[in-house]
């Protein structure tokens, strides 16, 4: 832009010093140039960009679809394992129920009680272990695939640079 500036003091100097319009024919034609080298050097810092994410688009959405998929069966999963337990419960205690209608007493309740207590302490022991098996065998499942999608993108961006080195080199 500086030259293009003082092409044009120079012009208008020799301009009036000679009268002429070659001049003025001249500074409009490198005005032109400089616009034209900012257009392209434009479109290529666009094209840039435009590569920089297409690199990332596609692994990057097959990373988020992944992740949703893995928060679904991990919700699904959870889920039907807590119906189990609900269900587990509901039986426990109804159990209790009709076994405190043929009790005898006092103690023979606080008996049933005491065996419910029980049944619950270790249902809820036996539930916790369960759920963090299955946050363990999920959380597997999601570090092989997460690891397969990162050697995926990591592949895809090394293809995309080496390609872009190809093109700058030509």
């Amino acid at each position: 832009m500086a030259r293009a500036k003082r092409r044009y003091r120079h012009t208008n100097e020799h301009e009036h010093e000679s009268g002429n319009e070659n001049g003025r024919e001249e500074m409009e034609e490198e005005m032109g140039d400089a616009m034209q080298r900012t257009g392209r050097q434009a479109r290529r810092m666009q094209r840039g960009a435009l590569d920089a994410f297409d690199i990332f688009s596609g692994p990057m959405a097959r990373l988020m679809d992944q992740n949703w998929s893995m928060f679904q069966k991990m919700m699904q999963a959870m889920q039907a394992e807590s119906l189990k337990f609900m269900n587990r419960r509901l039986e426990h205690t109804s159990h209790a129920i009709e076994s405190s209608r043929d009790c005898e007493g006092m103690s023979g309740l606080l008996a049933i009680q005491q065996e419910w207590m029980v049944e619950f302490a270790r249902d809820y022991a036996e539930q916790t272990k369960r759920m963090a098996e299955l946050m363990r065998d999920l959380a597997e499942d999601g570090a092989s695939s997460l690891s397969g999608v990162t050697s995926e993108i990591v592949e895809h961006t090394r293809s995309e640079t080496e390609d872009e080195h190809r093109r700058h080199a030509a």
